[in-house]
């Protein structure tokens, strides 16, 4: 044998076994369960990228769904996204394999708005989230801290009452027209606030201010800041190559910097004014800036800048537009059911009093149809109509279909929420179905499941009550004109109403009647 055949030979017995075992090896890993089905709608390298264009886009997958299954794949450029929009599927995906979906996807748009995913809401599963979620419940939203602020929040409540009690009438003795969205903001912004860091936003309250309606310039742009911050999230940016995104087509990337630097700017002045207000002073109320700040003194490492950053902005950004857009809803429903809003001032008058006193926190519980009303409102438009993303860890089963690690998981709330399978006349309001326990059972996703359910669910649920509840027992509301509100929905991360800021001809600018003996009650508050 010639010199070159043995140099084949040893090559040969040396590269053979590895090729071999690789070759083996992706024969181990090919899934014997099929892929899901695939909308044959992609295009080529954007795949079905277009689809983000059309909004809102719960509703377009729940397209998809009817067409193609609970559960089917996209792709979003080189990411693979599964869509879920049954309850037994999101059962699965939520309960039995929560651990296996509690990542998030690591989106470009996330590590600019998230500190680098060090929010709560960004953070992946593990040690450091855990840490996050510790603090969250202990100092801001376990059921002991919600009681332990009940006072904020009717103190807040009842002070954009008689805001709204002030606003000048369109004639002497008649009808006032207001701007709900805003107040509702700033008063939910006003106790988050207070809960946080010893801070409120400043209103004039007399709602004669032309440019701000009553409403503080603070909480306007806060608001705006907001909005913004959800509009940015999960966008076609975040799944362009990295050469558009160095490009920053449609100018993404350069509103994202200016974005983030204004809230860090907005909340390093809220710490800063923190400690200067307790610097020296007694402290009567643990706030959970004040409590970060003490374990930053004992143990920097477990609690740095961008940590009191991440759990300041999370919290206040998630918290006010959440629990706004949620009431705004229902009071849009109630003026279209105004025999539901006379049923639950019925229920108030009746177990409160008429009209000796005004709703407390404690009263809520005594209020069962109130809740209804709520669940329901949720029901039909959750706050998230789209569950905040998940990842796969590994490789899963889903339903029969191999679902590989790395895939995005897109649970349409909104769809599942108005399943005719599981719910009577599902597209109609009806706060009846949950009395009494007649829903028990039935999947209404609106503040998610396992690991990343919402921790603030029990202080969003006692808000939301509080604001109603003294919405309706203090005023009589009416429609402008005879037509219904515009139920559109708009388009996000959250489910804002499509029209919010319309004149009254277009009906979102609602009429308020004030009844002198009610509003005098404001008076003594």
């Amino acid at each position: 044998m010639d010199a070159f055949s043995t140099i084949v030979l040893v090559a040969i017995t040396l590269l053979l076994p590895p090729l071999l075992a690789q070759v083996l090896q992706k024969l181990r890993r090919r899934p014997s369960s099929p892929t899901p089905p695939e909308p044959p709608t992609a295009f080529p390298f954007t795949g079905h990228l277009h689809l983000l264009l059309k909004k809102p886009l719960h509703h377009t997958l729940a397209g998809l769904a009817a067409h193609h299954g609970d559960i089917f794949i996209l792709r979003f450029c080189s990411s693979r996204v599964a869509v879920i929009s049954s309850a037994a599927t999101a059962q699965l995906c939520l309960g039995t394999l929560d651990k296996t979906f509690a990542d998030r996807p690591r989106l470009p748009s996330g590590k600019v708005l998230s500190y680098d995913w060090s929010t709560m809401g960004h953070a992946n599963y593990g040690p450091y989230w855990r840490h996050l979620r510790r603090i969250t419940t202990a100092e801001f939203s376990s059921p002991e801290r919600v009681q332990h602020f009940a006072d904020v929040q009717v103190h807040a409540t009842r002070a954009m009452a008689r805001r709204l009690s002030r606003v000048p009438p369109l004639a002497p003795g008649g009808r006032a027209l207001v701007e709900i969205k805003p107040r509702l903001f700033e008063m939910i912004m006003n106790v988050i606030l207070d809960m946080i860091c010893t801070r409120t936003t400043c209103s004039r309250g007399d709602g004669q201010d032309d440019t701000t309606g009553g409403v503080s310039e603070e909480a306007w742009w806060f608001m705006a800041m907001a909005e913004e911050t959800i509009e940015l999230s999960s966008t076609v940016w975040d799944f362009l190559p990295a050469l558009a995104r160095w490009l920053d087509v449609g100018g993404v990337g350069r509103r994202l910097q200016r974005l983030q630097a204004n809230r860090t700017k907005f909340l390093q002045s809220l710490i800063e004014e923190h400690e200067q207000t307790e610097k020296g002073a007694e402290v009567t109320r643990r706030r959970m800036v004040g409590v970060l700040l003490e374990l930053q003194k004992n143990d920097p490492k477990a609690c740095s800048d961008q940590l009191i950053h991440s759990l300041c902005i999370s919290t206040l950004e998630a918290g006010t537009l959440s629990s706004a857009y949620t009431i705004e809803w229902a009071m849009s429903l109630l003026l279209n059911h105004p025999h539901i809003m006379k049923k639950a001032r019925d229920e108030i008058d009746a177990r409160i009093g008429k009209p000796e006193r005004l709703l407390e926190a404690t009263d809520l519980p005594k209020l069962p149809y109130l809740r209804c009303i709520i669940l329901e409102t949720l029901r039909l438009y959750p706050v998230v109509p789209l569950l905040v993303p998940r990842e796969s860890s590994v490789d899963c089963t889903i339903s029969g279909f191999h679902i590989p690690k790395g895939t995005m998981l897109l649970v349409n709330t909104f769809a599942i929420n108005r399943d005719p399978e599981t719910w009577e006349e599902p597209a109609t309001f009806l706060p009846e179905r949950f009395e009494n326990g007649r829903s028990h059972g039935k999947m209404a996703i609106s503040f998610g499941m396992g690991r990343r359910r919402c921790p603030a669910e029990n202080l969003g649920m006692q808000m939301v009550g509080l604001a109603l509840g003294t919405m309706i027992q203090c005023f009589d509301w009416e429609r402008v004109g005879t037509e219904l509100v515009d139920m559109a929905e708009g388009s996000g991360l959250t489910l804002p109403k499509r029209f919010p800021w319309r004149p009254a001809a277009n009906l979102v600018m609602i009429l308020l009647s004030i009844f002198f003996q009610r509003s005098s009650w404001y008076t003594a508050v």
